[in-house]
């Protein structure tokens, strides 16, 4: 029996002894947060990496950044140049965000974007983003009204997905777009306004390629069309004395796009909008009460119906499908006709029509 214990135990001691060599001690590793990407003479890259550190140096314990910049042909090998001016082991498992500059992501980013998806190391919910103008320069600033850059921005993001003031951006969503041949990707933009980092709208893309953006105004319209809303926060102004300004909170939404093949064999697709909200702030000649609470409905029914059809069309005219029309068409065919479909090029020329219903569920201290 003791020469059993004894033995179990001698094995003990050797497969610890054998783990010891794999540990890793936390401030000898590199985190990276974030990491931004610029285009580069020669095909080449810009990458700047936000590492966040807690050194002895640090006030109260405070962590500080260590940004690191270089050019190289790839994420990789960015990564392997990077980790000779720092004394840390860089590791990618924390990274919270993949910042992209605006002229990169016009040139295409999957053969970047293909790096971070292979890597098992890196969440599939990492967020990505498109800077208007130079990526790594944003990443480099300080923002004294705010916390660390990297962190600000983090938070930024996550405020804006939790509160559905615009569509989540997430790793897997864009690649999942990518190969969809009927859906192409969208990212939040960001860009720097004086002090402060602000989000200024989403780019549109074809397959990898940035074609276009829809501005911040109409992020809420668009998110209607993109995804079913649980909850949400939007305002109108118009030069109609019964509607100058309203604003809703508690929005709650269901889209539903049905396509219709007419005789002729072409195809249209209808979008239709639900909306039950309650409302926050009125201004106009009318009370929202009896029949006038259903005047400002129908109202702001056909300035949704109007704004979301608008924003249709804008689409169509740069060829990008990020509301996902494709899909609903691509499964009234069969797969040998979808696959002859030139998809953008009938896209650009398919009527779409865009149908609202809005209800108000309650207004200041009245509910129904």
């Amino acid at each position: 029996m003791r020469k059993r214990i004894g033995l179990l135990c001698a094995s003990a001691c050797l497969l610890l002894a054998g783990c010891a060599q794999d540990q890793r001690i936390l401030e000898r590793i590199g985190y990276v947060e974030t990491a931004a990407f610029d285009a580069s003479p020669e095909g080449k890259i810009k990458v700047t990496v936000s590492i966040p550190l807690v050194t002895q140096f640090a006030k109260n314990g405070e962590t500080t950044d260590e940004l690191l910049t270089t050019v190289a042909k790839s994420p990789k090998e960015a990564n392997k140049e990077l980790g000779l001016r720092t004394s840390r082991i860089i590791v990618s498992g924390q990274i919270r965000t993949l910042m992209f500059g605006e002229a990169l992501a016009r040139m295409g980013l999957w053969k970047h974007m293909d790096t971070f998806y292979r890597d098992p190391t890196i969440s599939q919910r990492t967020s990505v983003v498109v800077v208007e103008g130079d990526a790594g320069t944003v990443i480099s600033q300080e923002f004294p009204r705010h916390t660390k850059t990297a962190n600000y921005i983090n938070k930024l993001l996550q405020k804006e997905y939790n509160r559905q003031g615009s569509p989540r951006t997430m790793l897997h969503q864009f690649v999942r777009d990518y190969f969809d041949d009927g859906q192409d990707p969208i990212a939040v933009m960001i860009k720097e306004q004086k002090k402060d980092i602000t989000v200024s709208g989403l780019a549109m893309f074809q397959k990898d390629r940035m074609v276009g953006k829809i501005p911040c105004k109409d992020m809420f319209i668009f998110s209607l069309m993109y995804q079913n809303m649980s909850r949400g926060e939007f305002s109108i102004k118009t030069d109609n004395p019964n509607l100058e300004a309203i604003s809703f909170h508690s929005v709650k939404s269901k889209r539903k796009i049905k396509i219709t093949k007419t005789e002729s064999g072409e195809y249209e697709a209808d979008i239709f909008i639900n909306v039950v909200s309650g409302v926050e702030e009125y201004i106009g000649n009318l009370k929202l009460s009896g029949a006038d609470r259903q005047k400002v409905e129908v109202m702001v029914s056909d300035y949704i119906a109007e704004e979301a059809a608008r924003i249709v069309k804008e689409m169509q005219k740069i060829g990008a499908d990020g509301i996902g029309i494709g899909r609903y068409v691509r499964n009234r065919m069969s797969y040998a006709e979808w696959k002859r479909t030139a998809w953008h090029d009938m896209y650009s020329e398919m009527p779409v029509r865009v149908h609202c219903s809005f209800l108000i569920k309650h207004f200041g201290t009245y509910f129904d």
